[in-house]
């Protein structure tokens, strides 16, 4: 049953003006009354206003719902039945009535009420819909279809096609359902959306059939479109993108309202195709407009192909627009952002950090201070720590500071290394970058030397990601450290690196050093935790357990004890 809200309630009081000012008056004291909850009173006077104007559709309606709230639905039905009386062919009260004997699961009655409206209008969808509604909402979806179907038979396709196709989805048989689909979409375009919505929650298993049926034999342009519409939605645009470009309409609005609803669409891809046929996509958008929006499809273009991996293509959209240009400054840079950094990470660092001195006058402070960081990264990736410090030589901001601190660690100058994070502070960069700076700080604090140059080049080659390299240069330097002044610390890293990388037997035996070269030392717990994960992705299920109660009650006052409390709580079972 239909629960009637507030507006509801509104839109029921406009009519009550317009009748005698005694039912008028009582009609409004009903609908006071059923907003404040009193139903009671409210159902009373609704009965007064029926008692002299049966079918009072506000008055009918408004009795329905104070009756469901006091459980006294079937109270409704003389009611009703008077109103029928009064105006056999009144569809509202038709209406009603199936919905009535529906909410009091009275199928005989409901198909009995049905069959009396379909007499009074043999033409007319509205029985077969509320018929097929009531036997949706018991749960009979195989008696609702027949019904619609039956509905369809008699008053044709077209009327009844979405109902049947919302049943025959919620039944669960898509294929059907996507056939009926078909049938709706033809009848209207516009329908697309919908019939996306309703079979886009198809399991993965069926979607390969889905697509087949709206694309064989029987296929016609507005079956394509909904078969792409639904790829895009699934995460496939590229396949989805060859549907509608073959049968995008000649009317340039319905062309640019289907190219900009599969962008929007096409934006849950995460692969290059995906992102690749997106720009192409708003490509045709930018032919089909002029003005502003042509400039804001040529920058979402440009910014999809640096995304792919296309630089040349996003190089040459960008270049398309002036300096004067219409688009927002913000939505320029953030494109020429997006360029740059996709140019530094396909390792054309030099190129990158050309255009970055081109188009620095039309990028915000922010968006310069990201890209320096991302082309100091890039190339201390390369290998060229210089040019990597040769950006940041005139920046004093902290987020130049944390870079520095870098620069000066990959060259083993420990003791420049620690005052150049000291000034970065917790709030430079990403979250995640903050984090990795202050574990590194807190390993860098209790070195003794002012320069390790080996250590330097063992983190070097971390970030370079020749991570078994970096492994072994750590355990060398470690090898050299005073037990209780880094020696831990830098085994244990070591040990998080190979796990990272799911070498389980290094990593085991570097952190079992780790933690033997100095059990109370402060990255001990760390360590213990560590080595714990490790047991447990070996199947070690007792022995990672024994490890992490340890570590509870060895260094209570730890950080890692909450950790350390979760996963023993899952190894245990407790939590999921």
């Amino acid at each position: 049953m239909v629960v009637r809200n507030a507006l509801a309630l509104l839109l029921l009081a406009a009519p009550v003006a317009a009748q005698g000012s005694g039912t008028a008056l009582t009609l409004q004291e009903a609908i006071d009354f059923e907003r404040r909850g009193r139903h009671e009173e409210a159902a009373a006077r609704y009965r007064t206003v029926l008692g002299s104007e049966p079918t009072n559709a506000a008055a009918l309606l408004g009795l329905e719902r104070s009756l469901e709230a006091l459980r006294r639905l079937d109270a409704v039905l003389p009611f009703v039945r008077a109103a029928l009386a009064a105006d056999s062919g009144n569809r509202t009260v038709r209406s009603l009535e199936v919905r009535v004997w529906g909410a009091l699961e009275e199928s005989d009655s409901v198909r009995a009420a049905a069959t009396r409206w379909i007499a009074v209008e043999p033409g007319s969808p509205e029985p077969y819909r509320e018929w097929a509604g009531a036997a949706s909402r018991r749960g009979d979806l195989t008696e609702a279809k027949r019904v619609l179907a039956e509905g369809t038979r008699r008053v044709g396709d077209a009327s009844l096609a979405q109902d049947l196709a919302q049943v025959t989805t919620l039944a669960g048989d898509w294929i059907e359902a996507a056939q009926q689909w078909m049938v709706v979409v033809r009848a209207s375009a516009g329908l697309v959306p919908a019939a996306s919505a309703s079979l886009g929650r198809a399991p993965p298993a069926t979607r390969d059939l889905i697509v087949g049926a709206l694309t064989g034999r029987a296929a016609d342009p507005a079956s394509r479109l909904l078969a792409s519409d639904l790829l895009a939605g699934w995460g496939r645009a590229d396949e989805a993108w060859p549907l509608l470009d073959a049968v995008l309409p000649s009317d340039r609005g319905q062309a640019v309202s289907q190219l900009s609803r599969f962008v929007d669409r096409a934006r849950s891809a995460r692969t290059r195709e995906g992102t690749l046929v997106r720009a192409y996509a708003l490509e045709r958008l930018i032919a089909l407009s002029t003005g502003q929006a042509a400039d804001r499809f040529r920058l979402q273009a440009a910014q999809a192909y640096a995304e792919a991996g296309d630089l040349t293509a996003a190089e040459q959209l960008l270049r398309a627009l002036s300096p004067a240009g219409s688009a927002s400054g913000a939505v320029v840079g953030e494109a020429m952002t997006s360029l740059i950094a996709a140019m530094a990470e396909e390792g054309l660092v030099k190129q990158a950090e050309e255009r970055l001195r081109q188009w620095e006058d039309r990028l915000s402070g922010d968006a310069q201070r990201q890209l320096v960081e991302t082309l100091g990264w890039a190339w201390m990736a390369k290998g060229d720590l210089d040019r990597a410090e040769a950006l940041v030589r005139n920046d004093s901001t902290i987020e130049s500071a944390a870079l520095r601190g870098w620069i000066a660690l990959y060259r083993g100058e420990i003791a420049v290394a620690r005052t150049r994070f000291r000034e970065a502070g917790p709030y430079a960069g990403t979250r995640a970058a903050a984090t990795q700076r202050t574990e590194i700080l807190a390993i860098l604090e209790r070195l003794q030397e002012a320069r390790i140059p080996d250590l330097g080049r063992a983190l070097h080659l971390l970030a370079q990601q020749d991570t078994i390299a970096a492994i072994q240069g750590l355990e060398r330097v470690a090898s050299r450290l005073p037990l209780t002044a880094g020696r831990q610390d830098v085994l244990a890293l070591a040990g998080q690196v190979a796990s990272a990388r799911h070498d389980l037997p290094a990593a085991e035996r570097l952190l079992v050093a780790a933690i033997s070269a100095d059990s109370a030392g402060p990255a001990s717990a760390v360590a213990e935790l560590l080595l714990a994960r490790v047991h447990r992705d070996q199947g070690r299920l007792d022995i990672a357990a024994a490890g992490l109660e340890h570590l509870i009650l060895s260094h209570p006052e730890s950080a890692e004890v909450p950790h350390a409390r979760r996963m023993l709580d899952e190894l245990r079972g407790v939590v999921p």
